[in-house]
């Protein structure tokens, strides 16, 4: 148990983020698939709902903040930064779009 200040337990917590959002993003385009088939619709049709856009974009804004601790340079830094506060604004827009579908 002496050697785990050998382990960069920032860096371990930080790549689980990129990791988690990737299987997030495939958990939500294999459902997408099935609903799609069994719906008789079109895959892109489905992943086109908000719902699944919600989904994705979650996953997508995890992960650039996992990417945001491997980066080397202050550049890539904003732009992990950047992109996940997009995705991030993408998510709840894609909430309001199902909150308003759900009142109609």
């Amino acid at each position: 148990m002496e050697n785990l200040e050998l382990i960069d337990w920032g860096m371990v917590g930080l790549a689980s983020l990129w990791i988690t959002g990737l299987a997030v993003i495939l958990t939500a385009l294999g459902f997408a698939d099935y609903h799609a088939a069994r719906a008789g619709r079109k895959f892109r049709q489905e992943i086109g709902r908000p719902g699944y856009q919600s989904v994705i974009n979650v996953g997508l804004m995890l992960f650039c903040l996992g990417l945001i601790g491997s980066s080397r340079a202050w550049w890539e830094t904003v732009l992990w930064a950047v992109l996940a506060a997009a995705f991030a604004a993408y998510t709840f827009r894609a909430l309001r779009q199902m909150r308003r579908d759900r009142r109609d």
